[in-house]
C-alpha cells in the first residue's frame, strides 16, 4: 500500500506515492545479507570446505530509483543539481520508514539523473554503498555514577522496618532489540583522572589513560576516542572491544579514578539488523 513508506536521504525526504516534490519508486537490496567475505579452502581429500567459526559480510551495495515533479524542466534540473550536492557530501545518513519501523544505514552516493527532455517530471537513479552492512535503529542513552555503598542497616532493628537506600553499582545495561551484533558507544564525563570500562560478561576491557577535565566529554565509538571532537585514539588502553549480540543485551562496570563532583559514564547500543 503506498503512504506507508518514506526515505530520508541527508535533507531530502521520497514519499512512495505521487505528488508534487521528490518521490521513489524502487528500493533494492535495503534488506537481506551481504556475500561473506572470508576465503573459501576446500579439503583437498574431503568433501567440501574447511570450516569457519563466523562469518565476515561485505559493504552493501544499495539503489533507489527516485522522481521529480515540478511545474517546468528547470525546476527537474535545479532538483537533480540539489540531489548530486547531497551526495557528493558523503556519508550521508539514509533512513527508510517502513510500516515496522525506521531503520538507517550511512552511506557514500552516486547520482545518475535520466534525461527528462524538459519536461516537468524527472527520473534519477542513487547508487550507494554502505560501508557498514547493518541497518540500525536508534537506541537509547542511559547512565550510571560511579560505584557507591549504601546506607546499611543500623541494629537493632525496629518494625515496620524500612530498607534504606543509596548506594549505586556503577553499572549500566545496554538492549540490542535487533537481529545482528551491535558495538556500543560511550561518553565519558569530565573531572575524572582515567576511566575503564568492563564487560561483566565476557571481562573484555576498554580504559581511558589521561584525565578529563570537568566540562569536558570523552567519545568512545566504533574503536575511536575523541575529547571534545579531537581524536585521542593514543590514550585507549586495552581495547577488549565487545558488541552486543542480536536479541541480547550486555552489562558494563564503571570505574574511574580521582573522580570530582559525580560523574556519570553513558551508554548507548543501537539496534541492529543485517
Amino acid at each position: 500500500m503506498t503512504g506507508e513508506r518514506s526515505l530520508q536521504f541527508g535533507p531530502l525526504t521520497f514519499l512512495d506515492w505521487d505528488a508534487p516534490g521528490w518521490a521513489f519508486s524502487e528500493l533494492t537490496d535495503w534488506f537481506g545479507t551481504t556475500p561473506d567475505k572470508k576465503d573459501v579452502v576446500e579439503r583437498p581429500q574431503q568433501h567440501g570446505a574447511f570450516p569457519t567459526d563466523h562469518s565476515l559480510r561485505s559493504t552493501k551495495a544499495i539503489s533507489i530509483r527516485v522522481s521529480f515533479r515540478g511545474e517546468t524542466g528547470a525546476d527537474v534540473e535545479e532538483a537533480f543539481d540539489q540531489l548530486s550536492a547531497v551526495a557528493a557530501e558523503g556519508p550521508v545518513l539514509l533512513t527508510a520508514n517502513y510500516p515496522a519501523g525506521s531503520t538507517w544505514r550511512y552511506v557514500t552516493a552516486s547520482v545518475t539523473p535520466e534525461d527528462h527532455f524538459g519536461l516537468h517530471i524527472g527520473q534519477a537513479v542513487i547508487h550507494c554503498i554502505a560501508r557498514d552492512p547493518r541497518r540500525y535503529a536508534t537506541g537509547a542513552w542511559v547512565d550510571t555514577p560511579l560505584p557507591s555503598p549504601g546506607q546499611g542497616v543500623v541494629w537493632p532493628l525496629t518494625w515496620p522496618m524500612v530498607w534504606p537506600g543509596g548506594g549505586s553499582s556503577g553499572r549500566i545495561t545496554l538492549v540490542n532489540n535487533g537481529k545482528a551484533p551491535t558495538d556500543p558507544s560511550f561518553v565519558l564525563p569530565g573531572g575524572i583522572g582515567s576511566a575503564l570500562i568492563t564487560c561483566v560478561a565476557t571481562g573484555a576491557r576498554v580504559g581511558f589513560a589521561r584525565p578529563v577535565p570537568a566540562g569536558s566529554t570523552v567519545l568512545i565509538k566504533n574503536g575511536h576516542a575523541t575529547l571534545d571532537g579531537q581524536n585521542v585514539d593514543r590514550w585507549l588502553r586495552y581495547r577488549e572491544w565487545t558488541s552486543i549480540p542480536g536479541g541480547m543485551s550486555r552489562t558494563f562496570q564503571f570505574d574511574a579514578t580521582e573522580p570530582e563532583g559525580s560523574p556519570r559514564l553513558a551508554g548507548k547500543a543501537d539496534h541492529a539488523w543485517w
